[in-house]
């Protein structure tokens, strides 16, 4: 071998070495660099499920809570419900009281409901009809502080009566009394058929 093919072959064989060398080196780059991008998107991969994973909470969260209200409200429906069916059935069984009892029921509410003075007691046909023949010496027995009198003209009342004194009308009838105390009934009612929920 002559000195120039020599010198040939020293410089192919640093050429080899030079790129040997570059293209390791070229590889470990690479290399980094992969497992760099390979961290990151590890990193924005967890970062993007943790932030679904709190917007799937938040989401559930609300739907939760959303539920918990709408029960609520279904619940708090469903016993007003129940407690106006309470307070229309105790109206009815008022209605539908035997005579006697039906009539000491208006006798005490007509002496509660009293004033001073004349008054005039107005009920529907029906129960003018069906009065005790000695309701109207009980009406006055039992309201000494002024005069009640039946009025043989009938008014067109559901139950009850309406007390006239004058321009002062009292509306005794059982629905306008249920609907005056409805608050006060309400609770009453409530207490009684919710008190162990």
């Amino acid at each position: 071998m002559t000195g120039l093919e020599a010198i040939l072959a020293q410089i192919r064989t640093d050429a080899e070495k030079q790129k040997e060398e570059l293209l390791a080196a070229a590889k470990q780059d690479a290399q980094e660099c992969l497992e760099k991008a390979q961290r990151e998107a590890d990193r924005q991969s967890k970062a993007i499920l943790e932030e679904a994973q709190a917007q799937a909470d938040a989401i559930r969260e609300r739907a939760e809570s959303a539920a918990l209200l709408e029960k609520r409200d279904q619940l708090l429906r469903c016993k007003q419900q129940l407690i106006r069916e309470a307070l229309d059935n105790v109206c009815s069984s008022l209605e539908e009281a035997p005579v006697e009892e039906y009539f000491a029921i208006l006798l005490e509410l007509a002496v509660r409901s009293a004033l001073p003075g004349e008054g005039t007691l107005y009920l529907n046909a029906q129960d003018l009809a069906r009065m005790p023949k000695n309701f109207q010496q009980e009406l006055d027995r039992e309201t000494p502080q002024g005069k009640i009198t039946v009025s043989p003209t009938p008014r067109e009342l559901e139950s009850g009566f309406v007390l006239v004194y004058g321009p002062i009308e009292m509306d005794c009838t059982f629905p306008a009394l249920f609907r005056s105390a409805y608050d006060q009934l309400r609770d009453a009612a409530g207490a009684i058929l919710f008190s162990q929920a």
